[in-house]
């Protein structure tokens, strides 16, 4: 038990130490909005990525998401492929993917 304990105090040392290196990671803005870890990570120890379903209950269903970026053009969560996965696009812990510039010609500013 206390080895899991070392483990997990690690992994989370190391999450923190890679957030505070690059300032423009997903984690770190919820950090500076006051978010642990554990707002995102609900499982012990935390997962990879973050489920979509977990995204929504601070950010909101794919309807009030498409609401809220409908002033960008194009939309970017209102496209012909669907609800997809936050992840799919929002990077906890690395750059994030315009998604949409893997098949067009699309600047989007993805955070």
């Amino acid at each position: 038990m206390k080895l899991l304990k070392s483990i997990i105090f690690s992994a989370f040392a190391f999450l923190a130490l890679q957030a505070s290196a690059a300032p423009d990671m997903l984690a770190d803005r919820h950090v500076q909005k006051g978010n642990t870890c554990a707002a995102c990570h609900t499982e012990n120890p935390p997962a990879q990525t973050v489920p979509t379903s977990q995204c929504q209950k601070c950010h909101g269903d794919y309807e009030a998401l498409k609401q809220k970026t409908s002033s960008l053009k194009p939309n970017p969560h209102y496209t012909h492929m669907g609800d997809q996965p936050c992840e799919e696009c929002h990077k906890g812990h690395s750059t994030p993917v315009n998604m949409c510039a893997t098949c067009h010609k699309i600047k989007l500013n993805v955070k």
